[in-house]
């Protein structure tokens, strides 16, 4: 799912630069300012963090729905990401978008290589924690940190930042773990190449599941690294000069949402027939992502507090969490003062499933 580390974690140096530069002239891609009273906002565009997958449902509802134009966007143009994409917080920094789909720690990752140079804002979260898992075969199971000590783990060099610091937090010695470098899929698993791999219980296992075997997951947000994903990004000056546009999107995302956990084959559905028909999708396995991220997006907290807020306590793991994994990211990466407006202006929002 979850566009942490797993789909394009780390920011790309050269195009990080190039961010830099770009910032200095540009706020956001909307051609319209979020201060116009007859709320029209333009032209939306939102730079994905990965390919569109079923991660994104919420978003593809919100466009077909019409909550997009209703809030006063007069066209949505949702920018897949991918392997091969520029990473969302870079092409935001450049100027394409009002707000991007990332993660604290890819995020992180950018703030680190851009320094004062640059001031991103996470606004809102999808979900309330990551989808990371380090899973195994049930019949040879890690089934707790330890464990790993007797076993080899794959590993995608985008995920080595994460898993390293999943080994620091439950005090594992690196040099008592043996790593094989892995692809982007877990069929290294069945094919016997490692004993566990890293990814998401939400996209990578369920391939995995799908082809017959039981799988022991061992939760990333249940053992030392709790941070929070699908993190809603933009940067301070468009939070400054375009506050009103930033909430329309917001809420109109957050209907959205609504009507896609109502309905996980829908949101399959959509997925794999309309927006990412190109991506040779398969039916199954997005109904099952579907099903299983709902429990990450929604629970007691946004049953209380609604969709895409956060509280203090994941805020400060979230943050923990991503210094952990080695990025210095400041205090005050967090403002959720937006979304808690839209519901203080919008109560009808806290009707959700």
């Amino acid at each position: 799912m979850m566009s942490t580390t797993t789909h394009t974690t780390g920011s790309k140096k050269l195009a990080a630069a190039v961010a830099v530069a770009a910032l200095a002239v540009t706020a956001c891609g909307n051609e319209a300012s979020a201060d116009d009273a007859d709320g029209d906002f333009g032209d939306l565009e939102v730079p994905l963090s990965w390919i569109k997958t079923a991660e994104f449902a919420g978003n593809y509802f919100a466009e077909d729905n019409g909550y997009y134009e209703e809030a006063g966007f007069e066209s949505v143009n949702l920018i897949s990401g991918g392997p091969s994409a520029t990473p969302s917080a870079t092409q935001l920094a450049t100027g394409t978008g009002l707000a991007a789909l990332s993660n604290p720690v890819d995020t992180g990752s950018f703030i680190e290589a851009e320094g004062d140079d640059v001031d991103i804002k996470i606004i809102g979260s999808v979900f309330q924690t990551n989808a990371f898992s380090i899973f195994s075969l049930a019949d040879n199971p890690a089934s707790e940190p330890d464990d790993l000590t007797e076993m080899t783990v794959g590993v995608a060099p985008n995920n080595e930042g994460v898993f390293y610091a999943f080994l620091d937090a439950n005090d594992l010695d690196p040099d008592d773990v043996e790593v094989v470098t892995a692809g982007g899929d877990a069929s290294g698993l069945i094919t016997g190449e490692y004993d566990a791999y890293i990814g998401y219980a939400t996209n990578q296992a369920i391939s995995v599941e799908l082809d017959g075997h039981d799988l022991e997951h061992m939760m990333l947000h249940e053992n030392g690294l709790p941070f929070a994903a699908g993190s809603i990004i933009t940067t301070q000056e468009t939070i400054d000069s375009d506050r009103e546009t930033l909430k329309a999107f917001l809420e109109a995302t957050i209907r959205g949402w609504h009507d896609a956990l109502e309905d996980d084959d829908e949101a399959a559905r959509i997925t794999v027939e309309d927006h990412g028909a190109d991506q040779g999708l398969d039916m199954e396995h997005q109904v099952v992502t579907a099903e299983r991220q709902a429990e990450l997006i929604a629970d007691e907290w946004t049953a209380e507090h609604g969709l895409l807020t956060m509280s203090d306590e994941a805020i400060t793991d979230s943050i923990e969490s991503v210094r952990l994994v080695g990025y210095d990211v400041p205090d005050d990466l967090f403002d959720l003062s937006l979304v808690e407006e839209v519901y203080e202006e919008n109560p009808d929002l806290m009707e959700h499933p």
